[in-house]
């Protein structure tokens, strides 16, 4: 059954997360130290703390809606007895505790103006790994048992470190390309395309873990079968991501290979305006097939693997 409440909620929840972690990340790995220093880091902090009040209240609401489908109630009381019993005997209610710890600590390292931003960036990654981490307790990465249990816990996590990572930097690189594509002045076409430039060696690490860790994910969830992808609803939305994954893989090469390299040569020409706004679109088009991802993602959580 979709429960929209829920499904909504685990969708804001891991875009937050992804974000509060990612963006940071992003700071840190794409950007020199001279342009850490520049405004568009702190503005980009100022995001993820955005991404984290999102993240604190998602999660508040996806503990109540989780709670309200176990009760099979929508009495307020009712509801309320089983989100105490959800926060104090269970694994995924511990694991609440911790990301809303984090993230509040996180809150303060990316929402002061005070401070060098690289290095509350280095601290806000941290916060936000652990953070993100934590959703792996709330799907199917806890089904596995014995030998396998950790193993399984592993790929989740990988899984959602890599999605968070390569979410962060397209978020960030949308950031830059709209402020190069409208104003076009030098510093900030260079930023945009040393950027762009930066990630493209990252994310072909990240695509890597993607792909193994989902490997891994698939067969410890459904098991060395491809019938699984066709006879139950699980199976069918995971090949919609499937499909999507490929779109954003074409695009991902396509701003890598064409139009990154095309931005640095129209950078030395002078001439910057029309390439900024042509990977601005690929950039834009490639996020919202992540939002896409994460919302079958968030959907795929609340399902049965082997239901119709």
């Amino acid at each position: 059954m979709f429960d929209g409440l829920l499904v909504l909620s685990r969708l804001a929840l891991y875009l937050g997360l992804m974000l509060a972690f990612g963006l940071p990340v992003f700071i840190l790995q794409a950007l020199t130290r001279e342009q850490s220093a520049l405004p568009f880091a702190r503005r980009t902090l100022r995001v993820a703390a955005a991404a984290i009040v999102v993240s604190l209240l998602a999660s508040g609401s996806a503990l109540w809606a989780m709670a309200q489908a176990m009760s099979g109630s929508s009495d307020a009381t009712a509801v309320w007895g089983v989100v105490q019993m959800l926060l104090t005997q269970t694994a995924v209610g511990m694991t609440w505790d911790l990301r809303v710890a984090l993230l509040v600590a996180s809150l303060w390292f990316t929402a002061t103006s005070s401070g060098d931003a690289r290095n509350r960036a280095a601290v806000a990654s941290v916060l936000g790994a652990v953070a993100l981490a934590t959703l792996a307790w709330t799907g199917h990465g806890v089904m596995s048992e014995g030998p396998l249990a950790w193993f399984h816990l592993g790929a989740d996590i990988a899984h959602l470190l890599a999605t968070g990572g390569w979410v962060g930097a397209l978020v960030a690189l949308t950031l830059v390309s709209r402020a190069a594509s409208r104003h076009a002045d030098q510093n900030t076409v260079a930023l945009l395309s040393s950027a762009a430039t930066g990630f493209a060696r990252w994310g072909t690490l990240i695509v890597a873990v993607l792909i193994a860790s989902g490997i891994v994910n698939y067969i410890l969830v459904v098991g060395p079968t491809l019938s699984g992808l066709i006879e139950t609803l699980y199976g069918r939305l995971l090949l919609a991501k499937l499909a999507l994954f490929a779109s954003m893989l074409a695009l991902a090469a396509a701003n890598r290979f064409r139009l990154a390299p095309a931005l640095e040569k129209a950078q030395r020409d002078n001439d910057a305006t029309a390439a900024a706004s042509a990977l601005k679109h690929s950039l834009h088009l490639e996020t919202s097939l992540a939002i896409l991802i994460l919302g079958l993602v968030a959907w795929i959580g609340t399902l049965d693997p082997g239901g119709g």
